[in-house]
């Protein structure tokens, strides 16, 4: 009992040292201004920069994944704020937005977030560029609520034909224990050390390992050992944030370009070609030797095909 007693006190004192130790993310990769969006279950941290010189705003929606935030979007951001109004978005749990203990991160969350984002501070229809389970959450806003979206670029969504868009028993087991102060920060501490950021980054995010440096693990790992970081991490693992994009991309009125990393061991390729079998509408792009972070990868070909595909929506307007 005490050498148990004595072990929790142990990865309690470990997790506080990290905690003690771990920096601010950097807000300043991004340029504009910084600003907050106070949504029901907390304070959302957005960048917006740019003049709206062509077509609609364009807002970025972050992947979902161990310290993604609009961090993401450093190589894009800037360079298309000279054509459109854009805006960056920390989702709820993730960068500089608020991570609550209680509140109960789903699916149906961020689709509501993303969707109340567009209205209330975009104050209208907007382009939307996303990635992963981002690009999932942007797809079901854009099914659910087409007065706001007015076209999509999507890099490689996850969740089609995904016949298990909730988690089981085994999933709200794992939920249960990751939400553990001691044992289940201890096991996120683990998961989300800076090593393991840096080999899941050279192994799933980038074809090209050069491009996982020092200054991106540095803000991955800030960012992943924010006070309450675990908490939406834990439901991305346990499978409560999946996504089911099936029918909501079949039935996608708007314009929607797909774009893919042709080594993507995450979401592979194939299930591109099998959306676009869905929606006589969409496109897809592949970007040679690249994974999942083709506008990292291949940040002035992805920011020219932003630029390219949108001038092409406002002219169509």
């Amino acid at each position: 009992m005490l050498a148990g007693g004595a072990g929790f006190a142990a990865l309690a004192a470990v997790n506080a040292t990290i905690r003690k130790n771990t920096l601010e993310p950097d807000d300043s990769v991004l340029g504009g201004s910084a600003n907050y969006f106070n949504c029901k279950h907390g304070r959302i941290f957005y960048k917006e920069a740019g003049l709206q010189k062509l077509g609609l705003p364009v807002v970025f929606i972050h992947s979902i994944g161990a310290g993604q935030s609009s961090f993401q979007w450093r190589k894009n951001f800037d360079v298309l704020s000279e054509t459109f109004r854009v805006y960056a978005i920390d989702l709820l749990g993730f960068g500089l937005s608020d991570k609550p203990a209680a509140t109960a991160y789903s699916t149906e969350l961020y689709v509501e977030l993303i969707s109340d984002f567009l209205r209330e501070v975009v104050h209208g229809p907007a382009n939307i560029v996303a990635s992963g389970l981002g690009a999932s959450y942007g797809i079901r806003v854009a099914d659910e609520h087409p007065e706001l979206v007015n076209s999509l670029i999507l890099n490689s969504p996850v969740g089609y034909l995904n016949p298990n868009a909730r988690p089981g028993m085994t999933g709200a087991a794992f939920y249960g224990l990751l939400q553990s102060p001691v044992l289940g920060t201890s096991f996120y501490n683990v998961m989300a050390s800076e090593r393991s950021i840096r080999d899941y980054a050279r192994r799933s995010l980038f074809y090209d390992y050069r491009r996982v440096t020092n200054r991106l693990v540095t803000n991955l790992y800030a960012s992943s050992h924010q006070p309450g970081a675990q908490h939406a991490m834990a439901a991305f693992i346990s499978g409560y944030l999946n996504a089911d994009i099936t029918v909501p991309f079949a039935r996608l009125s708007q314009p929607a370009l797909l774009v893919w990393g042709k080594q993507d061991t995450s979401t592979p390729v194939s299930q591109g070609y099998q959306l676009l079998e869905l929606n006589a509408r969409a496109g897809l792009r592949i970007y040679d030797f690249c994974r999942s972070m083709p506008e990292q990868e291949y940040p002035e070909e992805f920011n020219d095909l932003v630029t390219q595909t949108f001038r092409a929506r406002a002219a169509a307007r």
